[in-house]
């Protein structure tokens, strides 16, 4: 994905926020990223690591405001960061901005159908403006029906560490 200066990114399913902060290298520039994640345990494993990210330590004070005072924003050299904490279904609904760009990173399809079905893409899609793109690391034939079925058109990614492609969803 080409991310671009004042974009908008939605990191759903945050994680270890490796995706977030390969965008803020990537883009070096004013950025604003909403952070979708339910896992508190998972977000202070990154408080224990140290990443090969120019702006791990925006990530990592980012995670540590929110874990030890429940600061859901932070602002630093540009990059603005919003934690978005609980069921990304629900809180995908409570957005009023749209993505530019959707990292969409939540376990496989067979671990949690529910996060990949047809529903929870098309409330995606309506929040993302027209031609903006979403990346996941599956290639899983349903899920690329469930994308199509939910109104968007399918590009294959970047082949990284496996045999097949990633897919792009893009909102027509």
């Amino acid at each position: 994905l080409k991310v671009n200066s004042n974009s908008v990114v939605f990191d759903i399913f945050f994680g270890l926020g490796y995706n977030s902060a390969a965008a803020i290298d990537t883009v070096k520039g004013p950025l604003t990223i909403y952070c979708f994640e339910n896992d508190k345990e998972i977000l202070s494993k990154i408080l224990e690591m140290d990443a090969d990210f120019e702006s791990w330590s925006i990530i990592k004070n980012f995670v540590k405001g929110f874990l030890e005072d429940d600061i859901k924003v932070y602002s630093c050299d540009g990059v603005k960061l919003i934690m978005l904490f609980g069921d990304a279904r629900e809180k995908i609904q409570s957005v009023n901005i749209k993505a530019d760009f959707i990292f969409f990173d939540p376990f496989s399809p067979l671990k949690v159908p529910k996060l990949w079905d047809v529903d929870f893409l098309k409330d995606i899609r309506s929040k993302m403006n027209s031609k903006a793109k979403l990346s996941t690391y599956s290639c899983a034939k349903i899920v690329k029906g469930n994308f199509l079925k939910a109104g968007f058109n399918l590009e294959d990614g970047p082949i990284v560490g496996r045999d097949a492609p990633s897919t792009i969803a893009i909102n027509p």
